[in-house]
């Protein structure tokens, strides 16, 4: 695992709460504080710092030191753990921002959420669109917040689980663009882009796998921390990321067709290649028989002292040659 970059230029935390009125804080502390009174709080932590690792140590929320290290750390692993009094989750989000620089890797961004029974903690390492929305919403029409932690999770997690859908419409535009390009043989670099594309997918398949079984854990009602009444809004985003998932699976399929055909019109153009050599050496082969022979050093050549030899036999060699090329006409070689 490698540690988390951090991020310059933005707020390190935000931080929010409910006492019949939303109230944003501009310390960790008072938000610590507002968790102990008992008042529904979110805190969204960007990049690692050390007042970031205070609100979760020791003398803060007292989260295991395990799950610290999690927090702060790139894990590749999507995973939810329940630790009695809070449950910790670990998701991945389509990065706001796509790397160019590495066109093989997909653009994930680690999203750490940690759920209690009062409070709600988000760490990401990037700015996020999703949570920017979901705060200026708790904010502005308080709908998440005065219902609850659990609504406010179940909120960032159905928002990512959306943002799923810009990625994979990118992927089958991408596709579509390839399977174009493979059957007009008009791309120089269409074998190198599809196994780009393929690795992305693989990408993506691995971490659906693990993020369905943690949506699907949410979505059984075993945590504590979710209501019963919530337990259907879950089992929603599930259905939603299980469709994520399919579509992953049918656009790996695709590429592969993709690459097949890749393959086929290659070996196609090939096959073509090598029936043009064909025509030509069947073309030359007599030819260069009918030249070797009256190349040959030997006096007694009867043919040699005829007139009009050498005109008779480049005439001769020249019919042999349509005829050559009618026989192929015929068969349909050409």
């Amino acid at each position: 695992m490698a540690e988390s970059e951090e991020v310059t230029g933005e707020p390190r935390f935000r931080a929010v709460s409910w006492d019949d009125q939303v109230v944003e804080h501009g310390t960790l502390e008072a938000a610590l504080a507002a968790i102990r009174a008992g008042k529904v709080t979110w805190i969204d932590l960007l990049g690692r710092t050390d007042e970031n690792e205070r609100l979760l140590g020791s003398g803060g929320l007292e989260i295991h030191p395990l799950i610290i290290e999690d927090v702060f750390m790139d894990c590749v692993r999507p995973k939810i753990e329940d630790y009695g009094d809070y449950v910790y989750v670990l998701f991945h989000a389509p990065s706001p921002t796509p790397r160019d620089d590495d066109p093989e890797t997909l653009d994930l961004v680690e999203l750490d959420i940690l759920l209690g029974q009062n409070y709600l903690v988000t760490h990401h390492a990037q700015g996020s669109r999703a949570l920017d929305e979901i705060y200026r919403d708790a904010l502005r029409t308080q709908r998440a917040i005065k219902r609850g932690s659990a609504w406010l999770a179940h909120a960032v997690l159905d928002r990512v689980v959306d943002d799923y859908i810009p990625l994979l419409d990118r992927l089958d535009d991408e596709i579509g663009v390839l399977e174009h390009e493979v059957l007009s043989d008009s791309g120089q670099d269409v074998l190198k882009r599809i196994f780009a594309v393929k690795r992305q997918l693989q990408q993506l398949r691995r971490v659906t796998i693990h993020q369905k079984e943690v949506l699907y854990r949410l979505s059984r009602g075993e945590f504590d921390e979710i209501p019963e009444t919530l337990v259907p809004f879950f089992r929603d985003i599930y259905d939603h990321f299980a469709r994520v998932s399919d579509l992953a699976d049918s656009y790996r399929e695709l590429i592969a067709g993709t690459f097949e055909a890749h393959l086929s019109v290659q070996s196609n153009k090939m096959n073509q290649i090598m029936k043009t050599l064909t025509l030509a050496t069947t073309i030359f082969m007599p030819l260069s028989f009918i030249a070797g022979v009256y190349g040959m050093n030997f006096e007694e050549m009867p043919e040699l002292k005829k007139p009009g030899a050498y005109f008779g036999t480049l005439v001769f060699m020249g019919v042999l040659s349509v005829v050559i090329l009618l026989i192929y006409r015929r068969k349909k070689w050409l």
